[in-house]
């Protein structure tokens, strides 16, 4: 695992866990925690992106 991912998947795997106690009719809540998540995965891909030899 690079070391990126070990860095970023605590703090994924806790935001899914704090999304999936949440209540189905909380749409907003639930579809922001969506956007983080989403958005640190973005974050690991494009910094293994970078760290590829070319």
């Amino acid at each position: 695992m690079s070391p990126i991912r070990e860095f970023y998947n605590p703090i994924i795997t806790n935001l899914l866990r704090e999304h999936d106690r949440l209540p189905h009719d909380k749409v907003e809540e639930r579809k922001s925690f969506q956007r983080r998540i989403l958005f640190l995965m973005t974050t690991i891909k494009m910094e293994e992106f970078s760290n590829t030899p070319a």
